[in-house]
């Protein structure tokens, strides 16, 4: 199987197998004996696992391999997730909800080990077009397929779920490993058979390295693009938080209609995702994308602005098409500027800082949305997250203008 398949394959897998159970994670804690506290404290140990493991496992990915790594979290999870669905200890499953969420990095080390793979740089928005277009169908089978498991399975659904994920994540460890070697990999692999014989010295030496390459890192630099994503997230995570409720409580929508109007997100979502090659040709000169992002941030604020004031749901689900394209353009140029500007040697390093950034937002964004909610209101809400895309808008406008002088000189 060619590299290319093998990452749309493992992205398809992955997202999949986490919608066949993450609907059910609260469902099935409370059963366990959980109350809503410690609920709430679940749901928020995964995002911070993540925030805290993400840039190290990225970093120790670019020292002793992504390859490897990789291979490591998936054989790591697939034993994690299978204890998940069998255990009915409370701390257990407390405990490996934090193994998860310091193990599962598949998307993050998919796509920094992906670009090695590539003939031509310029491919790299194409790759994370299509694995983003193929996860977004892996993330809605799953949300269907365990849905009728667990009407079909109420008292051992949720075990079922998680030895099919478990089951995932061996076949998804096989195709790495049937990856062939990158140039890189090859010209490290001796002094990784050398280090290999003492462990100690190996796993100190791996972790003076994973600092090192914290340091060597010029990190303000790429202010810009982490103030980006920081925004971008907020923005993401505040309307996702609130459509079902603002259709529902403004429009009077139903959960039927509702599901249509997350199918026609996730098919405007597919398209653009598998257009991004075409899309990229009228921005031939923003090599920086300074271009393209300021772009994003004035169709996210003229969407969601438009989303809040529309009179009828038919103008609601026509400006969802400007949405899902600034949406899902955001998440692609975003992760290409890390790639593209970081270089091979820091990428892992770059793309999990860049997952701490989202998991941040994970965190706080459900706190702000809570106390705007409870007393102002959903629709304000909404313009919350227009606001974090305005303020996006306002410095990426100036960092547009800062290229334009650079240029001109």
């Amino acid at each position: 199987m060619k590299p290319n398949w093998t990452f749309l394959l493992v992205g398809f897998l992955d997202l999949m197998s986490i919608f066949l159970i993450l609907p059910y994670v609260d469902i099935h804690a409370k059963e366990l004996g959980f109350n809503h506290i410690q609920i709430g404290l679940l749901g928020a140990v995964y995002p911070g696992c993540q925030m805290i493991s993400s840039p190290i496992v990225g970093s120790i990915g670019d020292v002793r391999g992504r390859k490897t790594i990789l291979l490591y979290c998936l054989i790591i999870c697939s034993i994690t997730y299978f204890w998940l669905g069998i255990t009915s200890s409370l701390l257990a499953f407390f405990g490996l909800r934090i193994l998860l969420g310091t193990f599962k990095h598949t998307q993050l080390l998919t796509k920094a080990l992906a670009p090695d793979y590539l003939e031509n740089p310029d491919d790299i928005s194409t790759l994370y077009g299509r694995l983003m277009s193929l996860g977004a169908l892996g993330l809605a089978l799953g949300s269907v397929l365990s849905g009728y498991a667990m009407e079909a399975f109420p008292n051992s659904g949720f075990t079922i779920m998680c030895v099919i994920i478990s089951a995932f994540f061996v076949i998804n460890a096989g195709l790495i490993n049937a990856l062939p070697e990158t140039a890189r990999e090859k010209k490290d692999k001796p002094a990784a058979a050398f280090d290999a014989s003492k462990l100690l010295d190996l796993t100190v030496d791996t972790f003076k390295k994973t600092i090192n390459k914290f340091y060597t890192i010029d990190w303000v630099t790429y202010w810009d693009i982490f103030v980006f994503k920081l925004l971008l997230s907020a923005s993401v995570g505040m309307y996702y938080s609130n459509f079902r409720l603002f259709l529902m409580n403004e429009h009077g929508l139903s959960h039927v209609y509702l599901g249509y109007i997350v199918a026609v997100q996730g098919i405007v979502s597919s398209i653009i995702n598998n257009s991004v090659a075409y899309i990229n040709q009228f921005y031939t000169n923003d090599r920086d994308y300074s271009q393209r992002i300021l772009h994003i941030f004035f169709l996210i604020v003229f969407s969601l602005i438009g989303l809040t004031l529309v009179p009828n749901v038919y103008l609601f689900v026509l400006l969802l098409i400007p949405k899902e394209v600034s949406f899902t353009l955001a998440r692609i140029v975003s992760l290409e500027v890390v790639a593209t500007r970081g270089g091979a040697d820091s990428r892992g390093t770059l793309i999990g800082a860049f997952s701490s950034i989202r998991s941040i937002a994970g965190i706080v964004i459900p706190l702000i949305n809570g106390v705007i909610n409870h007393y102002l209101g959903v629709t304000y809400a909404f313009l919350t997250a227009a606001l974090f895309a305005t303020i996006g808008l306002v410095i990426s406008y100036r960092v547009r203008l800062k290229s334009l002088q650079d240029k001109a000189k």
